[in-house]
């Protein structure tokens, strides 16, 4: 008896120890209206002190009733803590030149979403956390700048 509980306690632990990783990976800087020849993307940043596996998980795009669903991270992919990864859109994408971005994890549930964000211009400017992972769940999280795709928001 005194084993089952042990191992039920130190599976729980891990389980909690892996939810609390997966919570410090946020959408960090997405595009919306690439250039002429570019596809939309989107990417991730783990702001958190440990390494998180994000096998499996997937994001949407969604410019009114358009969406636009990335492929899911292949097995095995892990990012670093302050380490980002990129999901890449299809450059067939025709949407309204904005929408919100939904990020869900292997079990699909949803991780973050971004307000809706307009992008006009058809250019390298996206928007993107100051500073990188800020999340407070407000607008002043984010900024517009020159794209840094793969890379700190630090501008």
């Amino acid at each position: 008896m005194k084993f089952a509980l042990t191992t039920l306690y130190f599976a729980a632990a891990a389980l909690v120890l892996t939810m609390a990783s997966a919570a410090s990976v946020v959408i960090n800087e997405m595009e919306l209206n690439p250039p002429e020849g570019g596809a939309d993307w989107v990417e991730l940043y783990n702001s958190g002190n440990d390494s998180v596996d994000i096998s499996g998980w997937t994001a949407t795009i969604t410019d009114g009733s358009w969406i636009g669903k990335f492929p899911a991270v292949p097995a095995g992919t892990i990012i670093a803590a302050n380490g980002f990864y990129v999901l890449n859109g299809q450059s067939s994408w025709n949407h309204d030149n904005g929408g919100f971005v939904t990020l869900f994890n292997a079990a699909g549930e949803k991780v973050d979403e971004t307000a809706t964000r307009q992008d006009t211009q058809n250019n390298d400017f996206t928007y993107g956390r100051h500073p990188d992972g800020h999340d407070t769940n407000s607008d002043g999280d984010w900024g517009l700048g020159y794209a840094t795709k793969g890379k700190s928001n630090v501008r």
